[in-house]
């Protein structure tokens, strides 16, 4: 499945993650899925990942909720979620495999030395058990 993303929410991520970097950073991505997955709006949250944020991110239930009212409140769906990778392969970890949601996409971006090097976007395959690619379109 194509992704859609502009480049001031590229932007807006890359920033997210640089401020928090060496930790990962996460957010929301917020839009419409019909044919393929389009990014309307990025939302930041919080890591409360314990007892290090360095390798894995996690996020409060009540942020979560909070996202998908925001999402409803404007006609949109809650798509999936962004995180960053500090000094790390862009791929999905381990750790994303263990927490993932069926039908949300998992947007990636990898940092080295806390500048940006590569982005991904992967869906969970149809048995849970690893992810797919999805095409990432920036425009």
């Amino acid at each position: 499945m194509a992704v859609l993303l502009s480049s001031d929410q590229l932007l807006f991520i890359i920033a997210h993650a640089r401020n928090t970097y060496p930790e990962e950073c996460c957010g929301f991505l917020i839009g419409s899925n019909s044919d393929h997955i389009i990014v309307r709006r990025v939302l930041a949250t919080r890591n409360t990942a314990q007892p290090s944020r360095l390798r894995r991110y996690s996020i409060e239930p009540q942020e979560l909720i909070r996202a998908d009212e925001e999402a409803r409140r404007t006609s949109l769906e809650l798509l999936g979620i962004y995180h960053s990778h500090p000094d790390a392969p862009v791929a999905p970890s381990k750790i994303d495999l263990e927490y993932a949601w069926p039908k949300f996409t998992y947007l990636v971006l990898s940092l080295q030395g806390g500048e940006p090097y590569d982005v991904g976007a992967w869906s969970l395959n149809r048995s849970g058990t690893g992810f797919e690619p999805d095409e990432l379109e920036v425009f």
